[in-house]
């Protein structure tokens, strides 16, 4: 084989060995990672809230004061919204709340749309924790 040619060989076989670490989404909703998919739905009996938490594409945590949530089930009584991030991170945290405004709140974490967490909570400023 020519010099050249293994080189060719070498190289091609260098990107294939690195291309399976490139943000390749995990298999397994329980330990998401970069290329996971993380969608986080907050449910409220009143459209502005006192907080939403949820951990961004970085696993870096962020709080939204006084959030709207832009949708409303007449039949359910509850005001919705969702967030959906791409995971840039290694070890992605899944989690989020609500702090209602009103007396019921509720909230579910996806990871690749299969559901890893969810909570509901009655009370005055009712908090759900996923």
């Amino acid at each position: 084989m020519k010099i050249s040619t293994r080189l060719a060989v070498a190289a091609v076989a260098a990107t294939t060995a690195l291309a399976p670490a490139a943000a390749v989404a995990s298999a397994n909703p329980s330990e998401p990672t970069a290329g996971d998919t993380v969608r986080y739905m907050f449910y409220s009996d009143y459209q502005y809230n006192e907080s939403l938490t949820y951990f961004d594409a970085n696993s870096e945590i962020q709080t939204m004061e006084n959030p709207k949530l832009p949708s409303y089930s007449g039949e359910e009584g509850w005001y919705s919204g969702s967030l959906t991030v791409t995971s840039r991170s290694t070890y992605q945290l899944a989690s989020s709340s609500i702090q209602t405004s009103g007396y019921r709140a509720a909230c579910r974490v996806y990871v690749n749309d299969t559901l890893v967490s969810s909570d509901s909570a009655t009370g005055r400023y009712a908090v759900a924790l996923c």
